[in-house]
């Protein structure tokens, strides 16, 4: 009887540990099947971040790009409303050159009659009127933007700024600087409206 219960007990022990041991073998592969499953997860997941990243920097530099380009229409286009307003008056201001070029064909005029000028009661004062009208011409010009190419005698010929006429054989100046002013040049703001006519002087030919 007492080899019997052994036996039976022993059995008992030997069918508990099996099935512990199934237990702990199936909670292995279990957890093993869990990690395997979170790693894939994990890998999934990181390559989502990476993806995300990716479209989250192009985005980024897509939005900066149009930023930009919007910037550069904006300065563009205020650029281009201020020089609109500022020149606007250009093609007008360009038409009334030749009223001031009277006035100057006036002035020189009047040093050769200077003297009968000076002479006559009634003409001094409207030889007088005249050259006020147009100072004051040239003042309101200026006040608009609109002022004279400096060039005179003895001046160095600039191309930006001065057209020439003709060139004069000259032994009293150097080569390539301004003689004689035939016409005035003006300049509307930054912009030349009409260059300075003149003779520029040229090499002398020696015999």
């Amino acid at each position: 009887m007492v080899d019997k219960k052994e036996r039976s007990e022993k059995d008992e022990n030997s069918k508990d540990n099996d099935i512990n041991k199934d237990t702990a073998e199936k909670k292995i592969e279990k957890d093993c099947e869990g990690s395997c499953e979170n790693a894939a997860d994990l890998s999934q997941n990181t390559n989502t971040i990476e993806k995300l990243e990716q479209e989250v920097a192009t985005l980024k530099d897509t939005l900066l790009r149009k930023l930009a380009e919007s910037d550069n229409l904006r300065k563009r286009l205020e650029k281009e409303k201020n020089d609109a307003e500022k020149y606007a008056n250009g093609k007008f201001a360009k038409d009334l050159l030749s009223v001031i070029d009277n006035f100057d064909r006036v002035t020189k005029n009047l040093s050769t009659i200077q003297e009968k000028v000076e002479a006559d009661a009634a003409l001094k004062p409207f030889f007088e009127g005249v050259l006020l009208c147009g100072k004051e011409l040239l003042s309101v010009f200026k006040k608009h933007g609109i002022t004279q190419v400096e060039v005179s005698e003895g001046t160095h010929f600039d191309p930006h700024y001065h057209q020439a006429m003709c060139e004069i054989e000259s032994t009293d100046h150097e080569p390539g600087v301004v003689i004689n002013v035939m016409q005035s040049g003006y300049v509307y703001h930054d912009r030349l409206l009409r260059p300075a006519m003149v003779s520029v002087a040229k090499n002398s030919k020696k015999e």
